[in-house]
């Protein structure tokens, strides 16, 4: 899987859309297609920018986005800080199953959202 932060930002954009387009029909809302197109624009730029979710992936958002649209109890708007929390929470999930398998080792297959984390230093270049 690609990480967002490695999407083109046209492509990431327009699979935005989608995901809010299908928001908009399963709430019953009704936003015209401009509206969409800037949300999308916006909060594709978001998730490559936003540390906190560029490493995620578009899988991540779309389950974020089908559990926000199915579970959220609260009046839903189609906003950006609607999709900031429904994707907050997404990756509550996984930051949970990702402690489970790191610190308390636990299997992989009982962390279902579990991902190995990329490895941001190396010893490549250490002197000996």
């Amino acid at each position: 899987m690609k990480a967002l932060a490695d999407w083109d930002r046209k492509e990431l954009a327009e699979k935005i859309y989608d995901l809010i387009a299908k928001a908009t029909i399963e709430l019953r809302h009704k936003t015209s297609g401009k509206d969409m197109a800037v949300l999308a624009k916006s909060f594709a730029a978001d998730l490559q920018i936003e540390n906190s979710f560029r490493r995620l992936y578009l899988w991540d958002v779309e389950q974020a986005f089908r559990n926000g649209v199915r579970l959220d109890i609260e009046k839903q708007f189609l906003n950006i800080p609607t999709f900031y929390k429904w994707l907050r929470k997404q990756k509550l999930l996984i930051d949970a199953d990702i402690y489970k398998v790191e610190t308390l080792k636990q299997p992989k297959e009982q962390a279902p959202l579990y991902r190995d984390l990329p490895k941001l230093l190396t010893t490549k270049n250490k002197k000996k």
